[in-house]
């Protein structure tokens, strides 16, 4: 510009570039109004970023990233799984190992109570001879069982004799209800004389259809029942697993679009 006949040049000083401060675990969890643990929880399973410092391998945030796992969590709900402060991502299909006669009910159990706590429709595959378990078990703990099955808040099926007519039923299942919540011990599978081509097929029914949502897809398998093989088939394909109540995401998870 000019200025009396002079011509003066005015320069526009750069902003110093700003370096985001890293927040400590306890500001984190303050942020996002959860525990401690349940911070710890979330940067083991990787559904939030951290950094790692020092000796002590302390964790450290970004506030961008809190803020990003908000942005998310309204987008792509958490739901709670009904066992410790585990969540996972609306739409998830997971999957949980356990070992010993017990360890499937102290999962599934909890997960089906927290689902009909949130007013969801709840339907679980499993043997007669699970499903009566199952079942004996709520009704120990003074659970409501007979009226959530008389009005189909509860549904407990030993599942159908081809991947086909499973996926059938699993699509039919989720158009009666606005919120779903499926659990399947899946050596209902092996009593149905299934091998693991079949299996696989069924597993492989929700990772090529679009997304699913207000729904939790949980398989449970026995590394008592089932083989490497299988273990490996349900890493694979669930994006999440379960094992000694811990729940992570799978490394080996391989998203398979719809064709």
């Amino acid at each position: 510009m000019k200025s009396g006949g002079v011509s003066v040049s005015i320069r526009k000083e750069r902003e110093p570039y700003k370096i985001e401060p890293l927040l400590d675990i306890k500001a984190a969890a303050g942020f996002l109004n959860v525990s401690e643990m349940t911070i710890r929880r979330w940067t083991n399973s990787g559904t939030l970023k951290c950094y790692r410092l020092g000796g002590k391998r302390e964790r450290r945030f970004h506030m961008s990233d809190l803020e990003e796992l908000l942005r998310g969590s309204q987008n792509h709900r958490l739901k709670s799984l009904g066992f410790g402060e585990q969540k996972a991502p609306d739409g998830s299909h997971l999957t949980h190992f356990y070992s010993g006669k017990e360890a499937a009910l102290e999962v599934s159990v909890p997960y089906i109570l927290e689902g009909l706590r949130q007013k969801e429709v709840v339907l679980a595959v499993m043997p007669p001879e699970k499903g009566r378990k199952l079942l004996a078990k709520l009704e120990r703990e003074r659970n409501p069982v007979a009226t959530w099955i008389k009005n189909g808040r509860l549904n407990v099926t030993e599942g159908k004799n081809s991947p086909n007519d499973m996926i059938n039923y699993l699509a039919g299942f989720a158009g009666k209800a606005d919120n779903i919540r499926v659990v399947g011990d899946m050596i209902w599978t092996v009593r149905k004389g299934w091998d693991l081509a079949a299996l696989r097929a069924l597993e492989e029914g929700p990772n090529r259809m679009p997304p699913i949502e207000n729904a939790l897809l949980l398989c449970q398998y026995s590394l008592e029942d089932f083989s490497g093989a299988y273990i490996m088939m349900a890493s694979e394909l669930h994006s999440h697993t379960i094992y000694k109540g811990r729940l992570e995401k799978s490394p080996y998870y391989v998203h398979k679009k719809k064709e």
